[in-house]
């Protein structure tokens, strides 16, 4: 029987380089935990999708600090517009550099740089794709899981991208990892309560920006609250309460929309500073 894992090691074989989408609004969070394992040291870039709902500041720290490890690239990327094609292309042809100098050496004859996308299910990895190709060849839906087909589409006269996905393996999500997931909409909607999702969700936003929700439904000082939202958007049911799982389906689609501002999920927890208030704050 074939599975996600099988699949994922058919295409390691036969390709030079991956670029592995993760979202922009949690460039870490949106990794499958085992993909060190599963990619080893094949060359890969991390293409942030979603750029434009993330914190284009947080997003350029987190650039940084992928692409001062080894055999790797990173780049941010707003898969609605066309901009920043040939920039992806630049990286794929810099990272493979050595290998087509090393084919060329030993006389044989040049071909393309064959690429894989990988990613977990929803991410964005049809999208790159779609947008890499310039026409919807591969199926997209908002929802995990919906490509099928699998065939070779030259998007440049170097680079070769198969059309099929990679999917990575499914794993259990837990904790905080799995809201954020749930928030971007790449947990399936019946893993997970919509109203605990929002909460978590309000409260992990606010920390991050304690002053961009006062406008949204915030009381002073707190995280505001489902029943918050409840009483700003007027989300009513019967005899007049308050209907939080409304509230918590608003909260979440204005997340996802952007509506919540530009944010980050992930904390940069590789910076000096961060670990020194980390500290700091466990001392108190």
């Amino acid at each position: 029987m074939t599975t996600p894992l099988t699949r994922i090691r058919e295409q390691l074989k036969v390709v030079d380089l991956l670029f592995e989408v993760r979202d922009a609004r949690m460039p870490n969070s949106s990794a499958h935990p085992a993909s060190q394992e599963l990619f080893g040291h094949k060359p890969k870039i991390i293409v942030l999708a979603k750029y434009d709902l993330a914190d284009p500041e947080a997003v350029a720290g987190w650039i940084r600090h992928f692409e001062a490890q080894s055999n790797q690239r990173a780049i941010a990327l707003a898969l609605k517009l066309s901009k920043s094609k040939n920039k992806l292309i630049d990286l794929a042809l810099e990272l493979t550099a050595e290998k087509r100098e090393a084919q060329k050496k030993k006389g044989l004859l040049p071909r393309p740089v064959r690429v894989c996308v990988v990613g977990l299910p929803n991410v964005g990895k049809s999208s790159l794709i779609n947008w890499l190709i310039g026409q919807k060849k591969a199926a997209v839906a908002d929802r995990p899981g919906v490509t099928r087909g699998a065939h070779w589409v030259r998007v440049h006269p170097q680079v070769e991208l198969l059309d099929t996905p990679g999917i990575l393996p499914p794993v259990q999500f837990r904790g905080e990892q799995s809201v954020k997931l749930a928030l971007c909409n790449i947990i399936p909607g019946d893993h997970y309560e919509i109203d605990e999702v929002a909460t978590l969700g309000l409260n992990l936003i606010y920390s991050i920006k304690p002053g961009g929700l006062e406008a949204y439904a915030a009381p002073q000082g707190n995280a505001p609250t489902l029943e918050d939202v409840a009483k700003a958007r007027s989300c009513l049911g019967q005899g007049g309460k308050l209907d939080v799982k409304r509230a918590a389906g608003i909260v979440v689609n204005d997340f996802r929309t952007g509506k919540l501002g530009r944010v980050v999920l992930d904390p940069p927890t590789w910076r000096e500073d961060y670990r020194e208030e980390i500290a700091e704050t466990d001392a108190e």
